[in-house]
């Protein structure tokens, strides 16, 4: 497998139970790049593209300039959600295919988001 860098997308089909994310969809990388290439695992964010779901605090909207899309990916890239509140960790076997990734601008309000649900102060 390629390296897994943070902010990298990609589709994951989850499984969840009751209000969990599940089904296929794109997930964002959040691990650091030491972490994704020291073990079998990877943590995520996953998004949606339920825009009315979003807030200043945990679900971070990411405009459609904020995504990078992968030249291999024939997805149409749209505004979407980061999902902070739902962060998990994969193996990286669940990786199914790069989407692209985001610009580091929005890496960080994905990570504010993450720090915000954490408590990181």
């Amino acid at each position: 497998m390629q390296t897994i860098e943070q902010g990298d997308i990609y589709w994951v089909t989850l499984t969840g139970v009751g209000s969990e994310q599940s089904g296929r969809r794109p997930c964002i990388i959040m691990s650091r790049l030491a972490v994704n290439n020291a073990g079998r695992t990877v943590i995520v964010v996953p998004m949606t593209t339920t825009v009315t779901s979003a807030n200043p605090y945990y679900r971070i909207l990411l405009p459609v300039s904020e995504i990078i899309k992968d030249p291999s990916c024939a997805s149409t890239i749209q505004t979407s959600v980061a999902k902070c509140d739902h962060a998990r960790v994969l193996d990286k076997s669940l990786l199914e295919g790069k989407i692209g990734k985001l610009t580091q601008t929005a890496v960080i309000a994905v990570g504010l988001g993450l720090a915000y649900v954490f408590d990181i102060r």
